[in-house]
């Protein structure tokens, strides 16, 4: 019984030996085969992707810029928006200022004398 546990063990051990043999040799016949048309493809698409790169880098490199104008103005922004409402307060206390501070306005014209 051991003997046949042993020769049962070693032909298993055979048959994965010869499975990864067997699938090593299929992997590499498939890359062989299909190295031409992997180098046609890389050579298509890598000159195209250049390419499409090189036309499009300008028109990618403004919406950087104007991204970044954009957001430091939101920053700017945040930044001010809780004086708001010292801003409004003294606003506020411009306005009383100038309604309560009129210049005078000239006197009247002085009522001519009786007998003048």
């Amino acid at each position: 019984m051991g003997t046949f546990l042993l020769v049962c063990i070693i032909g298993v051990v055979a048959c994965m030996v010869v499975g990864t043999v067997v699938g090593a040799l299929l992997h590499a016949l498939f890359w062989i085969v299909t190295l031409p048309f992997r180098i046609f493809f890389k050579l298509l698409f890598g000159l195209g992707g250049l390419l499409f790169g090189v036309i499009l880098a300008p028109f990618v490199a403004v919406v950087a810029v104007i991204g970044l104008v954009v957001a430091m103005l939101g920053a700017l922004l945040s930044l001010l928006t809780p004086l708001l409402p010292l801003l409004l307060l003294g606003l506020f206390g411009w306005t009383v200022f100038r309604v309560g501070s009129k210049k005078p306005s000239a006197p009247p014209p002085s009522q001519p004398g009786f007998w003048s």
